[in-house]
């Protein structure tokens, strides 16, 4: 066999071994881009878009560790909220949980940030039979 010729099939052997790496690589890439996009559950007419905090610009993490802290403090506050944000200016739900009010009043922000976003502040557990 000639050098040519053993060059040749050096190279294509050498391209046959690289091949599997390259796929794996091209897939653990693919993973990645997936793991990078945000899910997206479709519900009807309503799409919710779950990101991670961490790539979230609009969340605030010292708000979200702050509210951590209550809801830990206030579990069934908490996921009244999850399930109904609108009990955050409910006056007659306010009366009845005066930590939720004196919470909002400390911490005017966190509360217009619920306003406008509450999910980035709950997370839903299921409903009993979900």
């Amino acid at each position: 066999m000639s050098v040519l010729g053993k060059t040749l099939a050096l190279g294509v052997l050498g391209s046959l071994l690289a091949l599997p790496l390259m796929v794996r690589e091209s897939s653990a890439q693919q993973d990645a881009r997936q793991s990078a996009a945000p899910a997206v559950v479709q519900n009807g007419n309503t799409t919710i878009e779950f990101q991670s905090a961490a790539t979230n610009p609009d969340l605030n993490e010292q708000e979200l560790a702050t509210w951590s802290n209550f809801a830990d403090a206030n579990p069934h506050v908490a996921n009244a909220l999850a399930y109904k944000p609108s009990l955050m200016n409910d006056p007659s739900y306010l009366r009845k949980h005066p930590q939720l009010a004196d919470f909002f009043t400390a911490h005017p922000e966190i509360k217009e940030a619920m306003a406008e976003n509450p999910g980035n502040f709950v997370a839903i557990p299921p409903r009993p039979g979900e």
